[in-house]
């Protein structure tokens, strides 16, 4: 008898829609539940990139690399690292982040977008804010309604996520580091000089355990980030503290005192649109013990700061990996199982934690190096090291002996000698 099982995602982020976008492809029937409104709720923020092997390789797997080429940005890739003299020390602009491949940027309100379109809109149950996920698979939301029971609730639901704690007491750590977004809208247009100094991608600036960042969009704006070291609840209490972003933005400013006029001018110019930003991540090491019938991914299953540029394209990796693991427990003709599915799910995990663990390590490692008082010093010699190997391994690879075409013949000889022909 054929079964078909009933999944349940929670948050209609990056990592659920692509979820459900793969899982659709795959003809198995999925519910999202989003506790916002509408898809336009609110601003999706600024612009990502993506990798080769994790959010690129997801979106030629959903069938969406097509469309993705039609707003990516590869130009958005250059990066130019520097200090608080504004000075460049680190130049990706002609080879891709360290000498490695080049890492497209899109927008991430596009991004969304083009998810949202690809799935059918009656699979998105908007206005759902989940309250509490039950052991039996029954889901309670803010409204009073009750969903369920489904055989696999999926947390979807980012750093707060309300389906982690069934799983887990671990909580969210608070990194340290918090800040500000600002954006200049029209840059090229209103500031010219101020993009013409960017340039077609990001800027970022190191120093005193603080950071300046500009980061161009794909609608002609700029986003501006700042980040220092700060009690948990510095950048919420500065911002209830001063409605008027002006006023904001003159005592902000205090906190730079010596940076590089150009850096200070990006915060000064900045439109009336502010957030403030208080970054948490997870251990490192952070494991669940698995629990039939519940999983998770994304930033509910790994929340990292944004200091690797991770965080999307892990959660697009982790969505490829459990469909298609769903995928094979259910087999072609749906002979599938609740103990196939429940072994899917251990197995996904089992292989997602090692993965996980070595992406968080590596961020939590850059924001060290990042707000050391010596940054970015550290990380150029991290970018050093790291291109290094990779030049000893292509320079290895180029090495290799090559036989030449008369020892390939007499080997194609003997062989056939050998399969008596």
């Amino acid at each position: 008898m054929s079964w078909t099982p009933k999944i349940a995602i929670i948050g209609a982020g990056p990592a659920g829609l692509m979820l459900a976008r793969l899982l659709l492809q795959k003809s198995i029937p999925v519910t999202i539940f989003e506790r916002e409104q509408s898809a336009t709720f609110r601003s999706q923020g600024g612009t990502l990139d993506l990798h080769k092997n994790s959010g690129l390789y997801a979106m030629k797997e959903a069938g969406l690399f097509a469309q993705f080429l039609k707003h990516a940005r590869y130009e958005g890739d250059d990066l130019i690292m520097a200090d608080k003299t504004a000075v460049p020390v680190l130049d990706f602009r002609k080879d891709g982040y360290m000498g490695g491949e080049r890492r497209p940027e899109i927008d991430r309100e596009v991004l969304r977008r083009m998810l949202l379109e690809s799935i059918p809109a009656e699979c998105i149950q908007w206005d759902h804010c989940l309250i509490a996920a039950d052991p039996d698979g029954c889901l309670e939301f803010q409204s009073g309604k009750i969903q369920g029971p489904f055989d696999l609730v999926i947390g979807a639901d980012g750093g707060r996520s309300r389906v982690r704690p069934l799983l887990t007491d671990v909580r969210p750590l608070y990194s340290g580091i918090a800040g500000f977004e600002f954006k200049i809208a029209d840059v090229e247009s209103r500031f010219p000089h101020i993009a013409k100094f960017v340039g077609r991608g990001s800027y970022f600036c190191w120093s005193d355990g603080k950071a300046i960042q500009a980061q161009r969009l794909g609608d002609k704006g700029m986003r501006v980030y700042a980040w220092s070291k700060k009690p948990e609840t510095w950048a919420i209490d500065l911002h209830a503290r001063y409605p008027s972003t002006a006023e904001l933005k003159k005592v902000f400013l205090q906190e730079y005192p010596d940076w590089s006029p150009i850096l200070r001018e990006w915060i000064e110019v900045a439109d009336e649109d502010r957030r403030p930003w208080t970054l948490y991540m997870m251990p490192t090491d952070f494991q669940w013990a698995h629990r039939p019938g519940f999983t998770l991914i994304g930033d509910a299953a790994h929340l990292m700061t944004p200091f690797s540029g991770e965080g999307v394209n892990a959660a697009f990796l982790d969505a490829v990996e459990l469909a298609n693991r769903i995928a094979s427990s259910l087999g072609s003709g749906r002979g599938g199982s609740r103990e196939k599915l429940d072994a899917a799910v251990a197995a996904y995990e089992a292989a997602l934690f090692p993965r996980a663990q070595a992406t968080m390590e590596d961020t939590a490692d850059n924001m060290r190096l990042f707000f050391r008082a010596d940054a970015p010093l550290g990380f150029v010699v991290k970018c050093q090291q790291v291109m290094q190997k990779r030049k000893q391994t292509t320079t290895s690879k180029k090495q290799q002996p090559q036989l030449h075409q008369r020892e390939i013949q007499q080997r194609e000889i003997q062989q056939r000698e050998l399969n008596g022909h």
